[in-house]
């Protein structure tokens, strides 16, 4: 058994506090609470951004919506994301799976901003930055989901064959 060591737990405990300490002054310090609702009214918003998964299989690209009302400074961070104009402009199979999306209501104090929209493997973290004027509020979506994405991972989830006696 290993043998605790006051030292490396004094130096650990000042490294995390001294990694909060650098995330709070970056600005985005302060999580918002995002109270989930049964579905985002429909109306005209000012934009609505749509992820697409960088790391899913060409059926499984759609990974959510952030609609963002007129003069709200809102932004996000997801790596590929789109601005459409409405949900027309969705696939079909985009406008199936979105009637499935969990949705939240973008909301400081009484001031609604807008709605994310996100499929059950997905999470939303909404930040808040009041020293940003053009981004005061930052959704961040995170998947839920296996990280590893190789090769061998695929050939598992399609079965395996092709003759070679596996």
């Amino acid at each position: 058994m290993k043998k605790i060591n006051i030292k490396n737990v004094v130096c650990n405990l000042a490294l995390g506090l001294g990694s909060l300490a650098l995330v709070n002054c970056s600005g985005f310090g302060a999580i918002v609470k995002m109270p989930k609702v049964k579905e985002v009214p429909a109306g005209q918003y000012g934009r609505i951004i749509k992820f697409n998964n960088p790391a899913g299989s060409p059926d499984e690209t759609f990974a959510g919506l952030v609609f963002i009302k007129e003069g709200a400074s809102v932004c996000t961070d997801y790596p590929r994301e789109e601005t459409i104009k409405n949900l027309d402009e969705l696939t079909m199979m985009e406008k199936r799976s979105y009637n499935y999306f969990r949705n939240y209501e973008i909301k400081a104090g009484d001031m609604t901003f807008g709605f994310v929209s996100i499929p059950v493997d997905y999470q939303a973290i909404l930040w808040q930055n009041e020293k940003d004027e053009d981004c005061q509020y930052k959704v961040q979506i995170i998947w839920l989901g296996k990280e590893s994405n190789d090769i061998m991972d695929r050939e598992t989830k399609s079965g395996s064959g092709g003759g070679q006696g596996h």
